[in-house]
């Protein structure tokens, strides 16, 4: 999930939110984060042509990009699908940068959850765990904090994914926060199901699974040990592709400048059979 979050910017430089990565290119926040970053009202019908600062803060701390919103529901008092932005980059993706593993299920009273926000005084983030409740007439799922210690749910957490430990898998996005009670720690995300009604094409881009059954622990060390097991050739013939090159940099005949092409081509297939294994594998284990 790490891999999937954005910090959003007002133009002035402030924090003012979260996202994250729903597909190749594609990003989902909350409505409300996007008014906050633009100095517009929170209840502006018309999606906004401004473009939206933001960075991948866990990965690329500092490399701005900027982002379209491209789906708009802004915050309605009426409209029970409410508070959701989606948005397109405009710009390359960090090469690290991985889409959100999105799932559904039936039940999730009590699944443990953590999330990653920016509340005040906290432009580099901050975790938060706590626990699932069920949905509102809204449809928003309620998170309770039944810790003393620690982060809660808080202004600043909006838009950001919200990770069940119980699935591995993101069940929605942190939309809202408890600050008229001064004892209770609870906030409301919006939940993948919702999220879905709102934005169809969102299965396609995303990468939805629903009922997704969780990794055993046995396999979770399997692919663990699997992924541990592939560093070292990794660095061995990513190591070898660089000398390869430097070689080739330099090289002054034309055979010789022949046998390192087709050497580095070899490589280089092999480093991409390698990265491609180590993907799947992290994608698994999200």
């Amino acid at each position: 999930m790490e891999r999937s979050i954005v910090r959003i910017y007002h133009s002035n430089g402030a924090v003012v939110g979260a996202g994250f990565l729903a597909s190749n290119g594609y990003l989902l926040t909350c409505a409300h984060v996007i008014t906050e970053a633009l100095g517009i009202l929170q209840t502006t019908q018309d999606a906004p042509s401004e473009p939206i600062n933001l960075d991948f803060p866990l990965i690329a701390p500092g490399q701005k990009l900027t982002a379209s919103v491209v789906f708009w529901k802004p915050v309605s008092d009426t409209e029970v699908i409410e508070d959701i932005a989606g948005l397109r980059l405009n710009s390359k993706l960090p090469d690290s940068a991985q889409p959100v593993h999105l799932v559904t299920a039936e039940d999730l009273w009590n699944h443990l959850i953590r999330v990653f926000g920016f509340p005040k005084g906290h432009d580099h983030g901050v975790w938060a765990s706590a626990v699932l409740r069920d949905k509102n007439a809204k449809g928003w799922l309620q998170i309770e904090d039944i810790k003393v210690p620690g982060y809660q749910v808080e202004p600043g957490f909006s838009g950001a994914p919200v990770w069940d430990e119980e699935l591995a898998g993101v069940v929605g996005m942190a939309v809202a926060a408890e600050k008229r009670r001064e004892n209770v720690k609870a906030g409301f995300l919006v939940p993948t199901q919702v999220l879905n009604q709102f934005w169809s094409e969102l299965p396609q881009l995303g990468q939805i699974l629903t009922n997704y059954k969780p990794l055993t622990p046995r396999k979770r060390r399997r692919l663990e040990q699997k992924l541990e097991d592939l560093q070292q050739p990794y660095d061995r013939v990513r190591g070898k592709l660089l000398t390869l090159r430097n070689e080739r940099a330099i090289a002054n005949d034309p055979s010789t400048e022949f046998k390192l092409d087709m050497d580095i081509e070899k490589e280089q297939g092999e480093l991409d059979q390698l990265e491609l294994q180590i993907e799947e594998i992290e994608e698994k284990l999200g």
